[in-house]
């Protein structure tokens, strides 16, 4: 049950070896925050398309919008990528 000024959130994380690479806090951190977190490890399964897996959570969790927070090339393909789709996607802006 969410509490007054919380918001029901889920995350989609893509890393190399989250454990070793952050460490367990991290990772824990993470689970804390969504006990349903999607934490892909590229070492075992290399880059995945994170414009399909976004848009597949945005839809399995009937999300309002999707939030990116990445490097300026992925953020550009998954805004563009959710967006042609219709979804509401919104990331970081690099214009300095």
């Amino acid at each position: 049950m969410l509490k007054a000024g919380e918001v029901e959130s889920r995350v989609l994380w893509s890393t190399r070896s989250p454990r070793a690479t952050f460490g367990d806090e991290i990772v824990d951190d993470v689970l804390a925050a969504d006990s349903e977190a999607v934490i892909y490890d590229t070492g075992r399964g290399g880059r995945p398309d994170v414009v399909k897996m976004a848009y597949s959570l945005y839809v399995d969790c009937k999300a309002e919008a999707v939030v990116i927070i990445s490097n300026p090339k992925l953020t550009y393909q998954v805004v563009y990528g959710l967006e042609s789709r219709g979804v509401p996607a919104y990331g970081a802006i690099w214009d300095s």
